[in-house]
């Protein structure tokens, strides 16, 4: 079973260090990680350069994540592929308990865990424009996901028409179609939050985004279920 995990990159810089060394923790190593460089402006590419052989390195014009996810996926040589966004953290034992799981149910096509969010301490102003729950949270997101890569065969790849919004649209049309998960008890990931998140930035297009993949994941739902003639 070998693991590729892919970051999508964009004006990072602050945050993308922590975010390899965290992949480069686990217990359980990761046979290749790639980063997708989508056109950030910052230098973040002079710190993935850094890290040399332990990581890869793409870089392409700035197209949004979906394309950059998308980039990864074509080269990635993984059976497992896992996803973190450039500023999260990955608990170290993730990639061990989330193999574990999909090599003890081969039915599975994917396994997610818990999420702990947290507040970036350079961006305390974050936290009047969004609630850090204390708690942590059932982990429905690309970062606290390793799945089978056989399962983008069957189920796509990210929305390349979209520009904020990734997962929840794809995660929406999987289901439709059949994707099998479970979600661990553990907390698997932490996701921090700072004033340039793109749920903040973003906030209106990304909600329309994923409102629209919501919208289009029923229709197929609709015409799956429909009786035929």
């Amino acid at each position: 079973m070998s693991v590729s995990v892919i970051i999508p990159l964009y004006n990072g810089r602050s945050y993308i260090g922590a975010a390899i060394d965290s992949i480069l923790a686990q217990t359980l190593p990761a046979d290749e990680v790639i980063i997708v460089d989508d056109g950030s402006s910052d230098g973040g590419e002079k710190i993935v350069a850094g890290y040399g052989s332990a990581v890869r390195l793409l870089r392409q014009k700035n197209s949004g994540a979906p394309v950059a996810l998308n980039a990864g996926m074509r080269v990635a040589r993984g059976d497992m592929v896992g996803f973190l966004d450039h500023d999260d953290l990955w608990m170290p034992q993730k990639l061990a308990l989330q193999c574990a799981a999909l090599d003890e149910d081969p039915s599975l096509d994917g396994v997610f865990g818990h999420a702990q969010v947290f507040l970036s301490e350079d961006s305390a102003a974050a936290g009047d424009r969004y609630v850090v729950p204390d708690t942590p949270l059932r982990g429905l997101s690309k970062s606290s996901m390793l799945a089978r890569r056989a399962a983008f065969d069957r189920f796509g790849m990210f929305d390349e028409s979209l520009r904020t919004s990734d997962f929840v649209p794809w995660w929406a049309q999987a289901s439709v179609l059949g994707f099998r998960f479970r979600v661990l008890d553990e907390v698997v990931v932490r996701r921090r939050i700072h004033m340039a998140n793109t749920g903040i930035v973003h906030r209106h297009a990304q909600q329309q985004e994923s409102i629209g993949g919501l919208r289009d994941a029923l229709a197929l739902r609709r015409a799956r279920t429909a009786p035929s003639g």
